[in-house]
């Protein structure tokens, strides 16, 4: 158990940008990671693209304090993910973390099998020598950090209350979650207050199930008209011993 819990709540909501109209060829977002104190940790900037019929890049390019490194960092993710009328799924992600010097001190790299329900996932830590690659094969629909927003987008879109998934994270490994519509409540955005659907990412622990109860729940805000853009996140950053943060979008 101690080897899971630390994974359980690395499944954040943030940086779930909003989807591409017919008309728009490039969306970019902006958005900042704060302590409780309301302090400014991270922020992040990301960029969608449709590089060809179905098909997305998305990438995320962030900086600043972050739970599990010391000291400041910066990072780069590129995603791809395919959308369908009825679903979203990864199709690949590499993910490269930087020291204020420059080098890496953390890559992810996955590759998804859409056809085969199967994903190769590796984690790297150059400066430490770790490296650790492991081959998944899925029974459910499958999501990452990064692609979890945009399915939650299509879950919104889908008229869906629940449903049960499965979760890929950094060390990596799999875990069974189910996202959940909790309702509408109005908030505040910048100013301005919006009308949106909170969210919720629950893990299925199985037998440990009882464990949840000592877990702090996340949370993120979609606005409640389409596109159902992503507004917020409130939760753990990382794992169970991270930073609890709030994130909202800098621009609606």
């Amino acid at each position: 158990m101690k080897k899971l819990l630390p994974y359980l709540l690395c499944l954040s909501f943030f940086a779930w940008p909003r989807f591409l109209s017919a008309a728009e060829e490039v969306v970019n977002l902006s958005y900042v990671g704060r302590d409780l104190k309301g302090d400014s940790r991270w922020r992040a900037k990301s960029e969608i693209k449709n590089i060809s019929p179905g098909v997305y890049l998305m990438t995320e390019k962030a900086e600043g304090i972050y739970s599990s490194f010391n000291g400041r960092i910066s990072w780069v993710a590129e995603m791809k993910f395919e959308r369908t009328k009825d679903s979203v799924r990864p199709m690949s992600l590499d993910k490269r973390v930087f020291d204020t010097k420059g080098n890496i001190i953390r890559r992810e790299i996955q590759d998804f099998d859409l056809a085969g329900n199967t994903g190769t996932c590796t984690h790297e830590e150059p400066m430490r020598r770790i490296s650790r690659t492991r081959k998944f094969k899925f029974d459910r629909n499958v999501v990452t950090r990064l692609s979890l927003g945009f399915y939650a987008q299509k879950f919104l879109e889908n008229g869906l209350t629940s449903e049960k998934l499965q979760m890929v994270s950094e060390e990596p490994n799999v875990y069974n979650v189910e996202l959940k519509k909790m309702g509408k409540e109005v908030i505040e955005i910048n100013g301005r207050k919006v009308t949106a659907y909170r969210l919720c990412l629950d893990p299925q622990l199985g037998a440990l199930n009882f464990v949840k109860a000592f877990l702090p729940k996340s949370y993120a805000w979609h606005s409640a008209v389409p596109k159902y853009e992503w507004l917020g996140y409130a939760g753990l950053e990382g794992g169970i011993n991270s930073e609890k943060i709030e994130v909202l979008v800098e621009t609606l």
